[in-house]
């Protein structure tokens, strides 16, 4: 079929990284201009497809519906002509161990999917569909609206969305960047509807407008070969219909006039933070730059954090904890450069002396002649990343290709697709002219903080408190200070040696060895075999028992490491922009050191890092603005949404010697500089140390011998924690249930203006997690509910737009557990959360065909065979299986071992004993309750009870009859004519029944018996009434893992 489409890039001409051994063919096809890449892996796993149409939200305007590009984003997925069903195309995916999703943003769409890679030709066929033959169903459209409004209400009081949208509420009027992309319940369906205007008719205009075959890339990754692949993209593609749309033009059109620029806005944020951000408007379509770049050269100076910098001098005077600066494409023909900076309470009180500073060092590297040699570090180091760039997952490596893909269509050479991030030319002039830009006649500020006055207006959508001012003019002036700005140092970080050690005997072992075993420390470690890149990792566990003993010490010990890693900062982050990095972070009785990147200078760093350690002396200058930085970083946890806060109240529950959020905030604000000088000094090292250290990457034994030798020498004067080495002894346990009870912990969001409320319900399968068979099982039986859960509890009830299921893995116990984020009240989510596992069970026992229970076990079986994608990733799985305790470093294999001899009635009987039945397992659920939940209307309590009902009864009933019955209630009111009309469609049911249950659940959307479970109130209560699981049992004892010299000569 090679007539059919027209190479644009083919393999040979196309830059890869070193280590890249895909096949690649960028083309485009001659029905319709759509333009395709191509990639064959032969070893892929996964295999993936993502298709970028280039229209976003900026096209709302023209319809005058915010939202509706978002919204068509979202019912595409709901059934086509070729396979109507709403869910086929999640469930197909679903069996074959796949997911998909998809963007808005302003000026594209993004849609993409990663399925087995046995099965990518099924998944490409119901993909394509989407942008052939949709069918915008009647019957999903409200569904959907409601599910954007959820997700629109899931970021009504997060800080970034009110911010960025109240940026676009004061922008100029005339361009789409002025606009509100989510959408919500009242853009699309109350204003179009007091208008006179169907929404999804404007849908299918706007769709079949600018869904344009032209406007769309393509990318296609699978185990066949390129021909093949191909002939897939031209039997399947080609029917997206091509009608040569131009795409965008904003007619000259800028996102600020001239009046917006030069103004000041104060703005009131539902965090306690204090913000201030500088940012220049850049008139230009940048791109055309690709080669040069100017904008890398001016992040990396500005938002640089080495003596000399803003950064550093503003941390110095403990006005500021961070900084950062860079620039970001708005949309064709305009982007911003931010400096962003965290400002300290002293800072914030300083603002304009800020302001006054961050343009004096914006003057010094824009006035200045651009430097070659800064310059040739950001080249050579793009060019290092690029060459040892590692494969990524197979769905983000598609979704990122297709968004730009429309780059290599005459701008810039399609050789470079790849390659694109490298910096190939210094030019002087265009560093200039980008730096002419960064000018007071460009600038906006935006200040936030809640202590700010006169806040005199509100932004519609997200009802931000806010006020526009001008810029002070004095703060403009050009002034001349003594301030010593000077540009960094030349990196001494940057890698020369780029050596990959020679393969040595076992080095297919999936475990790594242990080359040092004493009562101080174990040494692990692994030559890497497999990616065959110069990097590595060196992670260290100290175990501290004196560094959390009780709130107070876990709190002292967190702000000392927060200490020590502004103390390193300077040198830090030299290592991190040549991909090196050290971090230091607490974790359970001690603390963690990683460093991480190019092995060449590896070492060095860690012998700096653990030199600055055990010197280390607590600076009394920035111990204000360090401890604000750390209580402000856990105050604004409690502001978070819902769903990613009420994971941590069960791990904090659950687990000994981890201390709630609101403890440790008491405990911090009480700190004083003494305090954390004894602690550091003398307290943390108390009772000794004992040390996991794993070794991975590009090293051979010798140099991790000589690894060990550095961190040993660096503790030798603290004195071992054990006498004798014993692995159970440093590790920490979790409270596990008793069979049959089942515990209901309650607490309220610290925010009082969210209207979501959240839910995790958690089945403890098992105190320990010993018996393998069981935990696969519990492992399959998530496999197969992820995706009806998911369809009935979001799609169908709509109960919000986070809805979640999975395996939950404590220190020994396993579980299975289902969250949900919602405007609904916790009690009525338990009620509905129950009421489906309840039905769920007619499914495993009379509807799971044996043929689905087989493709159920192959999806799981793909997922535990995953291929790792990176070294880092294989060396997170090997710090896990060291630091749990398990060493369990082939686990994997052996559960699909265990997988495969799994017969369809032992899993129905798995189900009914430890998912149906209450008398093997103990249950936890979580409330986290929002103190201003919204009353829901008659209508909504209506379909609620209606769609409840059939769903216990098994009845099914096309929704857009429910609607139907919704709206004519609304009108008279009477529901036995309602129940009349509703009997009349199902005819089966009992319609005394009917009437009694729904007109019950009208009144009182929760039955009796709700909520559930014996009230718990606050850790203390619920740690005294349970015992603990037991320590970790290694699945291998450590002695198996002991190096061999003879064995690896």
């Amino acid at each position: 079929m090679t007539n059919q489409f027209t190479v644009l890039a083919d393999n040979p001409v196309i830059e890869k990284p070193l280590l890249d051994d895909r096949s690649y063919r960028l083309v485009k096809l001659k029905d319709n201009n759509l333009t395709v890449l191509l990639i064959s892996d032969p070893t892929a796993d996964k295999s993936a497809a993502s298709l970028d149409v280039r229209v976003g939200s900026f096209a709302d305007k023209q319809y005058g519906i915010s939202g509706l590009a978002h919204f068509c984003e979202h019912l595409l997925f709901m059934g086509t002509e070729k396979y109507p069903k709403e869910n086929e195309y999640s469930n197909y995916l679903s069996k074959h161990s796949g997911h998909s999703n998809a963007y808005t943003a302003a000026e594209h769409t993004n849609y993409y999917f990663q399925v087995g890679s046995d099965y990518l030709e099924g998944a490409l066929d119901r993909f394509a569909q989407f942008f052939i033959s949709p069918l915008f169903s009647k019957t999903c459209q409200d569904r959907e609206i409601n599910a954007v409004d959820s997700e629109n209400k899931k970021n009504l009081q997060n800080d970034n969305w009110r911010l960025f949208q109240l940026d676009k509420a004061t922008s100029n009027p005339s361009h789409p960047y002025n606009g509100f992309s989510t959408g919500n319940f009242e853009t699309l369906h109350v204003d179009p509807l007091s208008r006179g205007l169907d929404v999804r008719e404007i849908l299918i205009e706007f769709y079949t407008q600018h869904y344009s075959a032209n406007l769309m890339n393509l990318v296609i990754l699978g185990k066949e070969d390129l021909d093949t692949l191909s002939d897939w993209a031209i039997e399947k593609f080609s029917d997206i219909p091509n009608k040569d749309y131009p795409g965008a033009n904003y007619n000259g059109e800028l996102i600020y006039k001239p009046e917006q620029l030069g103004q000041l806005i104060k703005a009131a944020p539902i965090n306690d933070d204090h913000k201030l951000e500088l940012s220049f408007m850049i008139p230009d379509d940048m791109e055309t730059y690709w080669d040069s770049k100017p904008q890398k050269y001016f992040s990396h100076l500005l938002g640089h954090e080495s003596k000399g910098s803003l950064a550093y001098y503003l941390k110095q005077k403990g006005l500021c904890t961070e900084l950062s600066a860079g620039g970001m494409k708005i949309c064709q023909g305009c982007s911003l450069f931010y400096i962003e900076i965290q400002l300290t309470p002293k800072g914030l009180e300083q603002w304009e002396d800020i302001i006054k500073c961050t343009l004096e060092n914006v003057r010094f590297v824009t006035e200045d002649k651009p430097q070659k040699w800064i310059w040739k570090e950001i080249e050579e180091m793009a060019q290092i990343n690029f060459r040892f760039k590692q494969k990524a997952e197979a769905s983000s490596t598609v979704s990122g290709l297709s968004s730009k893909l429309y780059k290599f269509d005459g701008l810039i050479p399609p050789k470079y697709l790849l390659s694109d991030s490298i910096t190939r030319t210094f030019s002087p002039e265009a560093i200039k002219k980008y730096g002419q830009y960064l000018t007071a006649d460009n600038l906006r500020v935006s200040l936030v903080s809640q202590t700010l006055t006169g806040l005199d207006k509100v932004e519609k959508w997200y009802k931000t408190k806010y006020a526009v001012e001008p810029i002070p003019a004095e703060l403009l002036t050009p002034v001349s200070s003594k301030i010593d700005f000077h540009y960094p140092d030349a990196n001494e970080f940057i890698p020369t040696d780029f050596k990959v050690l020679a393969s040595g005997h076992g080095s297919t072992a999936v475990a790594p060895h242990v080359i040092s075993t004493t009562n101080k420390m174990n040494v692990w470690f692994k030559q890497d075999q497999t990616f065959k890149v110069p990097k590595g990792t060196i992670q260290i566990a100290a175990h501290l028992p004196s560094s959390n003993s009780d709130v107070l010490t876990s709190v002292l010990t967190s702000l000392s490491i927060e200490l020590f890693n502004e103390a390193i900062n300077d040198v830090n982050y030299y290592a991190q922009l040549v991909g090196m990095r050290a971090t230091v972070h607490t974790w359970r009785d001690g603390f963690v050191i990683k460093v991480s990147g190019y092995n060449d200078k590896l070492d060095v760093l860690l012998e700096h890092v653990l030199s600055e350690l055990f010197a280390f002396k607590p600076s009394e200058s920035s111990f204000e603005s360090i401890k604000y930085k750390l209580l402000n970083n856990w105050k604004t946890f409690l502001f978070k949404d819902p769903f990613q806060q009420i994971g941590v109240h069960m791990i904090h529950l659950t687990n000994e010697k981890l201390y709630f959020q609101d403890d440790k905030i008491k405990a911090l604000e009480g700190v004083t500089f003494e305090q954390l000088q004894r602690h550091f000094r003398d307290t943390i090292w108390e009772e000794g140390v004992f040390a996991e250290v794993l070794v991975h990457g590009n090293f051979d034994v010798t140099k991790a011998r000589a690894i060990k030798d550095t961190i040993n020498d660096s503790i030798k004067h603290i004195k071992p924690w054990m006498e004798e080495y014993d692995e159970e002894k440093f590790h920490l346990e979790g409270y596990v249930f008793e069979p049959e009870e089942v515990i209901r912990y309650e607490t309220s969001l610290k925010d009082e203006a969210n209207i979501n409320s959240c839910i995790e319900y958690y089945i403890q399968i098992a105190p320990n997690a010993d018996d393998l068979k069981l935990r696969v099982l519990t492992d399959l039986f998530c496999t197969v509910i992820k995706e009806p859960c998911f369809d009935q509890l979001r799609t169908k009830e709509q109960l919000g737009y986070v809805v979640f299921s999975g395996i939950h893995l404590g220190r020994t116990s396993l579980g299975f557990r289902i969250l949900i984020q919602s405007e609904r009240t916790c009690d009525y989510l338990q009620y509905r959360i129950e009421e489906f596992l309840n039905s769920f069970g007619n499914f495993v026992n009379n509807e799971l065909t044996t043929e689905d229970f087989i493709k159920f076990k192959h999806a799981l079986k793909n997922i535990k065979l995953t291929k790792l994608k990176h070294l880092s990733e294989e060396t997170g799985r090997l710090w896990s299986s060291i630091v749990d305790g398990y060493y369990d470093f082939d686990g994997r294999t052996r559960q699909v071992e265990v997988l495969e001899d799994i017969t369809k009635a032992e899993f129905i009987e798995f189900f009914n004993l430890y998912i149906a039945r209450n008398d093997k397992t103990g249950k936890l659920i979580t409330f986290l309750k929002s103190q201003n939940p919204i009353e829901f209307t008659e209508s909504k309590r209506l379909q609620s009870a209606i769609v409840n009902y059939l769903y216990r009864h098994g009845i099914t009933v096309d929704h857009e009859f429910i609607q139907g019955l919704v709206k004519e209630f609304e009108g008279h009111k009477d529901l036995a004519k309602t129940i009349e009309q509703l009997h009349g469609e199902i005819k089966t049911a009992d319609k005394d029944e009917l009437f009694h249950e729904v007109s019950k659940r009208l009144d009182n959307p929760v039955p009796d018996g709700y909520p559930s479970g014996e009230l718990v109130l606050n850790h203390e209560q619920f740690r005294k009434s349970h015992k603990l699981g037991g320590k970790p049992k290694p699945v291998n004892p450590l002695v198996g893992f002991l190096y061999n010299d003879q064995l690896h000569l």
